[in-house]
C-alpha cells in the first residue's frame, strides 16, 4: 500500500514540474494591420493552443475568418522563450505614417490574456522583438497547413 502512495506522489510532484515547464515557454503574437487607424487585417497565435487565427475585416465587419492548428516543438519554444527579456512579459513593436499606426505587433508572454490593446507601442526597433517575431513567422509560414489554408499568397506575379 505505502508503494502506490509513493507511486501517486511522485506522478503528482512529476506533473506539476511538467506543467510548470511548459507554462513558461508560452506565448500569444498578435499583429494587425491597420488602414486610417481602423484594423483590416489580423493574425493571432496562440502557443498553449496551438491555434493560429486569421481575421480580415471590410468596413469593420468580418469578411474572412480563418482558425488552423499549427504546433511549435519544445525546442522552438524554448529558441523563442531564451531569446525574449524576462523582465518584460509583453513586448511591442509599431510602425506610423504621417502619426497614424498602419501596423502592430505584440508578444505577450507567460499569459493566458491576450494583452494586445494593453500593451504600448514600442517603435524604436527593437531588435529582440524582430528575432523573435522573425521566427514564429517563418515556423508558421513554412507549416503545410499555413501553406494549403493561405495558397494565394505562395503564387508567383
Amino acid at each position: 500500500m505505502k508503494n502506490y502512495i509513493y507511486l501517486i506522489i511522485l506522478f503528482i510532484v512529476f506533473q506539476a514540474c511538467t506543467v510548470q515547464n511548459k507554462a513558461n515557454t508560452e506565448f500569444i503574437y498578435h499583429t494587425a494591420d491597420y488602414d486610417l487607424g481602423t484594423i483590416y487585417d489580423e493574425r493571432i497565435y496562440n502557443s498553449s493552443t496551438g491555434i493560429y487565427e486569421y481575421k480580415k475585416y471590410s468596413k469593420n465587419n468580418l469578411e474572412k475568418n480563418i482558425k488552423l492548428y499549427i504546433r511549435f516543438t519544445q525546442e522552438d519554444l524554448k529558441t523563442i522563450y531564451e531569446l525574449y527579456p524576462s523582465s518584460k512579459s509583453g513586448m511591442s513593436d509599431c510602425y506610423f505614417k504621417n502619426y497614424v499606426i498602419v501596423h502592430k505587433s505584440t508578444l505577450t508572454f507567460n499569459s493566458e490574456k491576450d494583452n494586445f490593446n494593453e500593451i504600448e507601442c514600442n517603435n524604436n526597433g527593437n531588435s529582440i522583438f524582430t528575432k523573435i517575431e522573425n521566427k514564429i513567422e517563418s515556423h508558421i509560414t513554412s507549416s503545410e497547413t499555413y501553406k494549403t489554408n493561405f495558397y494565394w499568397e505562395f503564387y508567383k506575379k
